[in-house]
């Protein structure tokens, strides 16, 4: 009876595939970015409205945000399938979000057409600014998320698979306030930014030598300081710490203001730090790994990947996972690396409609195990209780 009503999940979404599409190639063909996604997110709203759902426009405060939501009966599970839309400054849709929430409409449509005989609840929420700093974020500060029992993410991947965590990640700038004068026949009298700010990089050089396993720092210089031959009154720098749990990522930022704050004192000059709102790890539930998983060796779907290796980047759907058990499913897409233009070049391949509909199928099927099956529901809170909870929790994530 399963094995039948997930063929059918896949038909349906399949059917749908060509509107899926379009919608997804109308997105990639006008990219948008952070909290700029006007066209993107009226466009999937239009859709889910015309298709029966209930939308709020500009949820949680955020413009260029939404909430759809379809409900069957009272009392079951709170699905959601959480969606982005935002592209790559300059480079465009390097990423495949393009074709995110398309896919997250269509799984949810499917288990509306195919899945009448118990309650549950579909939520679909359009999530910007990933790629910056994490719509999703702001939307969790503003409640959003806490009603949902299980959040689906979908993202495309150069293989097929189930995400077992992702760095936590923390954006930082710093500002360093010199004393200028000229290079040559007043040095003395100056106070350089400019030393400073590289200062700091070989502090970071000198910490990234001591950081565990997982870890990395990132750094560029933020804006240009001026001509060889003056001593630098300003100079901002741009820092990337990612770690591989967020108790961690906390440990490496308070080194990390340690390093800008004695590049400072070493050079007499004055600093400013400013920090983002830090992106978290993705907690993983074994018990929804596993059956989205399984549903991916049942569609017998290209390139699966079955080590549920923790992912070497960051996302701000990491924080969603902090708030309610979570999974973000992979379905292979390209073989280049991603934000780069060979993802872009991929964006409306024939690779990428299959990489929706395997995401949307997957995310489907998984949806219907957990709505369905009591025992799958009730092993997902469990796990998500004991990793979100007590002294060992940061030996989870």
């Amino acid at each position: 009876m399963a094995d039948d009503i997930k063929r059918l999940l896949w038909d349906s979404i399949e059917q749908q595939s060509p509107e899926l599409f379009k919608l997804a190639c109308d997105i990639f063909d006008r990219p948008e970015n952070g909290y700029q996604e006007f066209y993107a997110s009226g466009l999937l709203s239009d859709y889910l409205e015309r298709s029966g759902f209930s939308v709020e426009r500009g949820a949680c405060g955020l413009a260029t945000a939404f909430r759809a939501e379809w409900e069957n009966g009272s009392g079951g599970p709170v699905i959601g399938f959480l969606g982005e839309y935002d592209a790559l400054n300059e480079l465009g849709h390097g990423c495949g979000h393009h074709l995110q929430t398309p896919a997250c409409i269509g799984a949810a449509m499917a288990l509306r057409k195919h899945l009448d005989d118990v309650p549950y609840k579909l939520v679909v929420y359009g999530t910007p600014a990933e790629e910056t700093t994490g719509g999703k974020i702001d939307m969790i500060e503003a409640g959003c998320f806490r009603e949902l029992d299980v959040a689906f993410s979908y993202h495309s991947g150069r293989t097929t698979g189930v995400s077992g965590g992702s760095k936590a990640l923390q954006s930082a700038t710093a500002t360093f306030h010199g004393i200028p004068s000229h290079a040559s026949s007043s040095p003395h009298l100056g106070r350089s930014a400019l030393d400073a700010m590289v200062l700091s990089f070989h502090g970071v050089e000198c910490m990234r030598e001591h950081l565990m396993d997982g870890s990395r720092v990132h750094y560029t210089v933020r804006e240009g300081t001026g001509p060889s031959n003056i001593v630098h009154e300003r100079a901002v720098a741009a820092y990337t710490l990612r770690a591989p749990d967020r108790p961690y990522l906390e440990d490496m930022t308070r080194r990390f203001k340690k390093i800008i704050e004695g590049a400072a004192m070493m050079t007499e000059t004055r600093y400013e730090i400013s920090l983002t709102a830090p992106f978290y790890n993705l907690i993983s539930i074994p018990a929804l790994n596993q059956a989205a998983l399984a549903n991916e060796e049942f569609y017998r779907l290209p390139r699966i990947e079955r080590t549920q290796a923790s992912n070497g980047g960051s996302t701000d759907f990491g924080n969603v996972s902090w708030v309610v058990p979570s999974v973000m499913v992979y379905t292979y897409y390209c073989d280049a690396p991603g934000h780069s233009k060979e993802w872009v070049a991929a964006g409306k391949s024939e690779a990428a409609r299959e990489s929706m509909i395997s995401g949307a199928a997957v995310m489907a099927a998984t949806a219907y195990d957990v709505i369905t099956r009591p025992d799958l529901w009730a092993l997902v809170k469990e796990q998500f209780r004991q990793k979100t909870s007590g002294p060992g929790m940061s030996s989870f994530a």
